[in-house]
């Protein structure tokens, strides 16, 4: 499978959190002689994580890794651990590591926005993964990119895993919630990458090379985490992004780390003036992201009620 992009080199992190969280934290614990069912939320960012707190009784925020958030609260007899971890693979993953070493999960779901890859695909739908596959991990050579998924160490061999298959009752669970909801939904493969993907020729290669409908930054390594502890484990993107949009210039409107923010609002104003298309562009990713937001609170809603 020959891919146009580049390779990635991932550094790995470490969490030196304190091993001091227990479930006894969450809300007085448990009552007496009746098992407790917890659920694991993972996303990336603050706005995601918010349409949750108002989905919960007893909501409130509890320990965890510095540049991440946890809430914890209950939904009729749940348990919820709802944490956003930042945006990419080695904080998905780290934040999964997290979840699973502290607390006694029943399952996972991955969740937030994404960037559509079908052109069927359309602002606000629902994605519910079917697979989830770490596009941008391979071997690089001069002819391109070919796609391996990690190595994982199995029975002393090294065996290359090139996707995820989420757990068949959550995907049923999520297609249960969505209807429930009233909200347009597709299932199919989902992307993972480190990249966000702006360039709409760019979304037309990746969803034919890898018969994707959605991509995303997070997915694949949270669910590779799940799966080697045999966790079963969901993800649902919303669609914040259509595949014929095109968001080229994108990293100049971020902030970064170290940055004064008046220089962020300067480059802003620069860009405004010099191209009188940005502000058009920013206003289109704003209401995307808002459309996915609203599909996902309904959503989380409805899956929540039903658990």
């Amino acid at each position: 499978m020959a891919l146009r992009f580049p390779a990635v080199l991932l550094v790995d992190t470490i969490f030196q959190v304190p091993n001091i969280f227990y479930l006894h934290e969450m809300d007085g614990g448990t009552a007496e002689g009746k098992e407790t069912r917890v659920i694991g939320l993972l996303c990336a960012t603050p706005m995601e994580l918010a349409i949750i707190p108002p989905l919960l009784s007893a909501a409130a925020d509890a320990a965890s890794p510095a540049g991440t958030r946890l809430v914890t609260g209950k939904a009729g007899g749940l348990d919820v651990l709802a944490l956003s971890a930042g945006v990419g693979k080695v904080p998905a993953a780290a934040a999964a590591r997290f979840l699973l070493d502290r607390y006694p999960l029943e399952a996972l779901v991955i969740y937030g926005i994404a960037g559509a890859l079908s052109p069927h695909a359309k602002l606000g739908d629902l994605i519910i993964a079917s697979e989830l596959l770490p596009g941008d991990v391979g071997i690089a050579h001069s002819g391109g990119f070919s796609t391996t998924g990690p190595g994982l160490c199995e029975d002393k061999r090294l065996v290359f895993c090139p996707s995820f298959s989420a757990s068949e009752d959550l995907l049923e669970s999520a297609r249960r919630a969505a209807e429930g909801a009233h909200l347009a939904y597709r299932l199919g493969r989902v992307l993972t990458c480190d990249q966000v993907v702006v360039e709409p020729e760019l979304r037309a290669h990746l969803g034919e090379v890898f018969d994707a409908v959605a991509v995303e930054m997070e997915g694949a390594a949270a669910a590779q985490v799940a799966a080697g502890e045999g966790l079963p484990f969901a993800a649902v993107r919303a669609i914040s992004d259509e595949s014929s949009h095109d968001f080229v210039g994108l990293e100049d409107l971020l902030e970064y780390r170290g940055h004064p923010r008046r220089n962020i609002w300067q480059r802003r104003f620069r860009l405004a003036v010099s191209d009188a298309g940005t502000i058009a562009r920013v206003r289109e990713l704003a209401r995307g992201r808002d459309l996915a937001l609203a599909s996902l609170e309904a959503f989380m809603r409805s899956f929540l009620a039903q658990r």
